[in-house]
């Protein structure tokens, strides 16, 4: 027996086909339902439910905490709608999560709450914080003790990203983890945070910023003290720190700017110490030139007490210099390899 559509059958499926990639994008979330004291049919709104205890949130955010209306972040984000916001009383949160909503504000209120991920199952084999939404805000939470096995890629990160997903960090602790922040595209803002004890192996690092990433922009934020991959990679076209100090204690490079592109750095402050793994300080370009552009160091310091330390341009990016632009060295003055200019 021929299992075949009649030809008009087929006509009709193949419009259906096409029908559906011109639908419109699907609504927000409107929450989760339920039957109210009459048996009508109601949607939630999770921004004002009420818990046991009084009230922490502000009004019109979901409240996550002990007493609160939801006791964990994954329950708040079963519920919450694109550019919701969440805040989370302080306390300590065994929990790894993946953020869905688009425009989501997630935010600490009351003291420093903690996501402790130790010994826990990563979301998607990936992170304590997985962002699979554009437009995501995390603000003043501490995240530590992301790791995967070696069979799972043993680079479990603090935050990461689903592919050229952008995001915004403010007054983020992240510490104790393989990776602290990984990337895969996407542009990325940091500021007022702080970033150690990441970046296990040569593969992991303090930050990453990989894929195609069109920027990263950093401000007054500390990555310090990298177990031994880089204090900060970027691979991004465009990479922008300021106000910021970048420790390397043990690790490897303070700044690996992997494949060049146009990066400054001001008003900041480079410690190298001996024993760390690589004494370069600053490695342009050392992989490709994916980004012919130059690197500009103006108003920043150098602590340095390694007499081998190096500010190095891997001179890939013909043409393109680092330029030191009023750099003060404390301590061992580095020595510049590669083509730099001095103003």
């Amino acid at each position: 027996m021929s299992s075949a559509l009649p030809q008009d059958a087929n006509d009709a499926y193949r419009q259906t086909v096409a029908d559906e990639t011109n639908l419109p994008p699907a609504p927000s979330r409107v929450g989760t339902v339920r039957r109210d004291p009459n048996g009508k049919i109601e949607a939630i709104d999770p921004t004002s439910e009420k818990g046991a205890g009084p009230r922490l949130c502000d009004i019109g955010t979901i409240c996550v905490g002990t007493g609160q209306a939801y006791p964990s972040l994954s329950a708040a984000l079963a519920v919450a709608r694109d550019g919701d916001v969440i805040e989370i009383a302080g306390g300590t949160y065994r929990e790894s999560v993946k953020i869905t909503p688009k425009n989501v504000v997630v935010r600490g209120i009351g003291g420093l709450p903690h996501f402790d991920c130790a010994g826990l199952k990563l979301a998607d084999d990936k992170a304590c914080l997985l962002l699979a939404a554009d437009g995501v805000t995390i603000d003043n939470l501490e995240i530590s003790g992301a790791e995967l096995p070696d069979s799972l890629g043993a680079n479990g990160a603090c935050i990461r990203n689903e592919p050229n997903l952008s995001f915004t960090l403010h007054r983020i602790v992240c510490h104790g983890s393989q990776d602290g922040i990984l990337t895969s595209g996407g542009s990325v803002v940091i500021e007022d945070s702080e970033f150690y004890d990441n970046g296990w192996t040569g593969q992991t690092h303090n930050v990453y910023f990989s894929g195609d990433c069109p920027s990263v922009t950093v401000r007054r934020s500390i990555f310090r003290d990298a177990r031994l991959g880089h204090e900060f990679k970027s691979r991004c076209r465009e990479t922008t720190v300021s106000d910021s100090t970048i420790r390397s204690t043990k690790g490897s490079r303070n700044l690996d700017i992997s494949d060049g592109g146009k990066t400054v750095v001001y008003r900041t402050t480079l410690v190298k110490i001996p024993g760390t793994v690589n004494h370069d300080i600053v490695g342009f370009a050392p992989e490709t030139c994916r980004y012919p552009e130059d690197m500009l160091l103006k108003d920043v310091r150098i602590v340095n007490s390694e007499p081998n330390a190096i500010i190095r341009n891997y001179d890939k990016c013909t043409g393109h210099a680092i330029i030191l632009e009023h750099v003060e060295v404390e301590g061992t003055a580095p020595l510049e390899r590669g083509y730099i200019l001095k103003r």
